[in-house]
């Protein structure tokens, strides 16, 4: 498939703001609350919108385990020997209760609870994307499928409220895929009904910059507003309308090209997976070396370490032949075809 210069502005743009937005910061500005609360839509949008392909339920749990949850499995096997340097660093000393307990809330999907902990926490969006995958080609292959589609996202949102309100279920992976489902569902409908299509500058950038203004509007109306029903309502109006702020921004800048933001759209599922044991190494050794714990950076430092991260792994991102199983290629050939095989041979 060709690649599609906007949506790889887009896919860039997202990630380089969700490492930004993991970095301990000095403050909890107006514009960082708003970047966080926003940008998932727009990656799981332009997520939903990628896919194309509508598969049986057997064909799409086959392709996405296969493309999701082994690099899910890798991403957090990659994390234990960090997280269990740093535990033993902040705590001195580690049990086998503590050491098992991660392990046993990846295998839950990044549960905290009595008997499990988050280990590789941001990898929850791996879990999340598999199961709307699925999720959309069982609907894509029903008569009904729009509108139940339509009754999901409604539900989901009114879920995402209660448990903002009740807190009855603090699970990262449950909490993002019912906050993020109705942005995928409504790329893949746009993809499905061939919007975005067309290019014209001058109404990118209209459409863009106005919806991004009203968005910030709308935001700091959220961020103020008491009223609990409401506030969950403007953040969901907050988030629709800065999809559409970012994705037509994207579109005004499909003319540029650059291989850097190429490679780091490619590179999404590399950067997502590593970047926040990245942030930690680098926090720790400036810890060690300023003798100051607890850093906290102001925005231009996060900038320019956000950047660093996603230069840092260029490389890899480069040679992904090297190792397509990091970035969900080649995951079914490598357990299916190992490179070792033991066989009778005593040559």
């Amino acid at each position: 498939m060709n690649r599609i210069n906007w949506i790889d502005w887009a896919k860039a743009f997202c990630m380089t703001v969700v490492v930004f937005c993991h970095l301990p910061q000095q403050e909890d500005t107006f514009y960082l609350q708003f970047l966080a609360s926003v940008i998932l839509s727009t990656f799981f949008f332009v997520s939903g919108y990628l896919k194309k392909r509508d598969l049986t339920v057997k064909e799409s749990a086959k392709k996405y385990g296969y493309a999701l949850l082994i690099p899910y499995i890798i991403y957090n096997v990659i994390y234990y020997p960090y997280w269990a340097a740093k535990f033993y660093i902040e705590n001195g000393g580690i049990t086998w209760g503590d050491a098992i307990k991660p392990i046993v809330g990846t295998m839950l999907g990044q549960l905290n609870s009595s008997f499990s902990c988050e280990l590789n926490g941001v990898t929850w969006f791996l879990i999340a994307l598999f199961i709307m995958h699925i999720l959309t080609d069982v609907l894509n292959k029903n008569k009904h499928g729009k509108t139940i589609m339509l009754i999901l996202s409604v539900i989901t949102m009114i879920l995402y409220g209660a448990n903002k309100y009740y807190h009855y279920a603090p699970y990262i992976t449950y909490h993002g895929l019912i906050r993020c489902l109705c942005f995928f569902f409504m790329g893949n409908l746009f993809q499905k009904k061939g919007y975005l299509q067309t290019l014209n500058l001058r109404k990118d950038i209209a459409i863009g910059g106005s919806t991004l203004l009203l968005s910030l509007i709308l935001f700091y109306w959220h961020i103020h507003e008491d009223r609990f029903v409401l506030h969950i309502l403007l953040y969901y109006v907050v988030n629709f309308v800065s999809v559409y702020a970012f994705i037509y921004l994207s579109k005004s800048l499909n003319n540029i090209k650059s291989r850097i933001i190429t490679l780091i759209s490619i590179g999404t599922m590399l950067i997502f997976g590593l970047h926040r044991m990245m942030i930690g190494i680098i926090d720790f050794g400036i810890e060690r070396i300023l003798h100051h714990p607890n850093i906290l950076y102001d925005w231009s430092e996060c900038l320019i370490i956000a950047l660093i991260i996603e230069m840092a792994l260029l490389p890899i991102i480069i040679y992904r032949n090297k190792c397509p199983i990091l970035f969900g290629k080649g995951s079914r050939n490598l357990l299916l075809n190992p490179p070792y095989r033991f066989t009778n041979d005593k040559r």
